[in-house]
């Protein structure tokens, strides 16, 4: 569990906790209902935190990767909790206190409660069930935008609602506090996120069969990024406005930026089909902590496809006194579809501490642990660290066999691209 799990977990038990004393007097019911809306409140304001993707907060979930997953797992503790608070509902036989405004409290709590269960299963479900239609992402993004509206209506409930408890008691602050930070959240994810970006014009795009490579360089200020970091691209034309995450191929010390992106999906076709020389970048990054230099001193890095981006940035920046031996295998469907192997092959000519190896399924056969094994010279698996980027079925199978061989790698690292 990271600090940052650990961390989501004790506010929201801290609500549990100070809403307890101010309950006690009621009935069960109103005593469940209460602390299922209270823990359900704390953790709608930290999903609107986690949302602006302050960078500061990484470190204590283990990148933004990991920040997504919890997430997505805080928005169905919250759609629980929310149902919990609407059928066993509050019954303070006269304990409450009075507001002119619960009227409209209660109205805007019940609207809310209708619009959070509709949008989170909606951005929990990727395909209609039973069916193969999928829920398109520009969607997923447009429903993401409503619930931030929908937690000012529940900002505004807790506020005025009828409670068994004043404005001065312990779990009225704490709530009150979140709700700041919530609101604020949404209002900077919504308005002032793009003091966050910097402005980018393309210099360059190269259409490979393997993929689009798209270099640009700033208008202004640059990114900060790492080799190995992935940051968020969009374009300031049709069909291209909406930010998705790609991993920096590559980057100069003038901020130029490559990136190498796949058409496999609709945002990814389209790049590949309107992206142009002159064209307008928004970006903003970078983010994740896939960084070899927070490895071991041997390492094994294996890419599958266009997982090898961030291995692209890292070896592009090797210089042989890294303290690290590293053995690189880059697995791709045919020799056609491999990119950047000019600057692996040049670093392993070079460098006494890194090899290369281009595993071409078309002609050596399904990438397995046993092919892996034996192109390692240097070292055992066993004793190394994994390092990869590519499809999670070859992962799952490499890491499977390696333990079935006795070669279970020391450590394994990968970020997952799921940010929905």
């Amino acid at each position: 569990m990271s600090l940052g799990v650990f961390l989501v977990i004790i506010l929201t038990l801290v609500a549990a906790i100070l809403a307890v004393p101010a309950v006690s007097q009621t009935n069960a019911e109103t005593t469940i209902s209460l602390l299922a809306s209270s823990m359900a409140f704390v953790l709608m304001a930290i999903a609107q935190f986690l949302a602006a993707r302050p960078p500061f907060i990484e470190k204590l979930f283990g990148g933004l990767d990991r920040i997504y997953r919890v997430h997505r797992a805080i928005g169905m503790t919250v759609l629980g909790l929310i149902l919990v608070h609407y059928f066993i509902a509050p019954n303070f036989k006269g304990l409450a206190l009075t507001s002119g405004l619960n009227s409209i409290a209660l109205n805007a709590g019940e609207y809310a409660f209708y619009g959070f269960v509709v949008l989170l299963v909606l951005s929990l479900v990727k395909v209609i069930p039973k069916t193969k239609i999928g829920l398109p992402y520009h969607f997923w993004r447009w429903t993401h935008r409503l619930i931030g509206i929908l937690f000012l209506m529940v900002a505004f409930h807790q506020m005025f609602i009828k409670r068994p408890y004043d404005g001065t008691a312990l779990i009225a602050t704490y709530l009150n506090i979140f709700a700041l930070i919530g609101i604020a959240s949404y209002v900077y994810t919504q308005f002032l996120a793009f003091v966050k970006t910097r402005r980018y014009q393309v210099t360059n795009v190269e259409r490979h069969d393997g993929a689009t490579i798209i270099t640009a360089c700033p208008t202004g200020g640059k990114l900060r990024a790492k080799p190995g970091q992935f940051g968020f691209f969009r374009a300031s034309k049709a069909g291209l406005r909406e930010p998705h995450p790609f991993t920096i191929a590559g980057m100069e010390e003038d901020g130029t930026v490559r990136f190498a992106i796949k058409a496999l999906g609709d945002f990814t076709h389209k790049v590949r089909e309107n992206i142009a020389v002159g064209d307008i970048l928004r970006l903003e990054g970078g983010y994740g902590h896939f960084n070899h230099r927070r490895g071991g001193k041997k390492q094994i890095w294996l890419a599958g496809g266009i997982g090898v981006t961030p291995f692209l940035a890292m070896a592009s920046k090797l210089k042989g006194d890294e303290g690290q031996d590293i053995h690189m295998v880059y697995c791709v469907r045919d020799r056609s579809e491999a990119i950047g192997v000019e600057t692996f092959e040049a670093q392993a000519k070079t460098l006494p501490n890194f090899t290369f190896v281009l595993h071409d399924s078309a002609t050596g056969g399904r990438m397995d642990a046993a092919k892996l094994a034996a192109g390692v010279v240097a070292f055992k698996p066993g004793e190394a660290d994994l390092w990869f980027c590519g499809p999670p079925q070859l992962r799952r199978a490499i890491e499977a066999g390696l333990k079935e061989m006795g070669q279970k790698p020391r450590r394994v690292e990968y970020e997952r691209f799921e940010f929905r």
